[in-house]
């Protein structure tokens, strides 16, 4: 397994993944300074609530996207280079694709560990009262990382079966577009289960009530989702089964 790990990593060393991942966490920066300069004194009283409440909302528009390139980019050399058969007959066919899959899991840990440290330090540097609740740490990497791996499955079944990859990126389009207007619909909707791009909004642990009087808004906690998480767990394992079995049978 080792050699394998190994010779995936040499394969995307040059794929500008790691560019893709920054850029997309630089964005993210900007999103949230943005976001804070907009807000006043008194909006800063609650401001890590105010993060673990709009930083989700900004991962569902935008990680469906990078998700969907970060998946194009991990499979094209194979899929692009019609290497399949050629790399098949050194390893085996199911190793390949938990490679790409692990090889993507660690991307997306990486983009989550840097949001929980732009979280923190974003509280230092604006001075936000207080200090986070450890448990919203938690809950957030719970909300982004499990549906990120979700759809990060179903982006590689794509990729790999499609050599055209305007298909698998446009499915990342269309899931950011869904992911969003599931924040519209109230928890526990049943349109809400139908998409994985609208878990992150179900996983949602904080709440907001905005006066229109006053223009004030009011954050509170709400209780984590944890039947909805596992949910998530089996999907991601069924999902991982299916695709695995997918592209056992795909013809090479």
């Amino acid at each position: 397994m080792w050699r394998e790990w190994k010779t995936e990593w040499m394969k995307v060393r040059y794929r500008k993944i790691g560019l893709i991942v920054m850029a997309f966490f630089g964005l993210i920066i900007l999103w949230v300074c943005w976001i804070l300069s907009r807000n006043d004194t008194e909006m800063m009283e609650d401001g890590y609530q105010l993060l673990f409440m709009n930083l989700p909302l900004i991962d569902t528009i935008l990680m469906p996207t990078m998700i969907a390139m970060l998946g194009s980019r991990l499979c094209d050399a194979e899929v692009k280079g019609d290497t399949l058969k050629l790399l098949c007959t050194m390893e085996k066919k199911g190793r390949l694709f938990d490679m790409k899959v692990l090889t993507g899991a660690v991307y997306l840990a990486v983009f989550v560990v840097l949001q929980v440290v732009q979280i923190f330090l974003t509280g230092r540097l604006y001075g936000f009262p207080g200090t986070a609740k450890p448990v919203w740490y938690v809950y957030f990497v719970l909300q982004v990382y499990t549906v990120s791996m979700l759809i990060l499955l179903l982006q590689t079944v794509l990729s790999f079966f499609y050599e055209n990859q305007i298909l698998p990126l446009a499915a990342g389009l269309f899931g950011s577009f869904v992911g969003l207007f599931s924040w519209f619909f109230p928890s526990g909707h049943p349109l809400k289960y139908l998409f994985l791009w609208a878990y992150y909004s179900e996983l949602c642990f904080m709440g907001q009530d905005w006066d229109r009087v006053t223009r004030i808004s009011t954050f509170y906690d709400v209780p984590f989702q944890f039947p909805v998480l596992g949910l998530v767990l089996m999907l991601l394992l069924a999902g991982y089964l299916v695709g695995k079995q997918l592209f056992l049978r795909k013809e090479i």
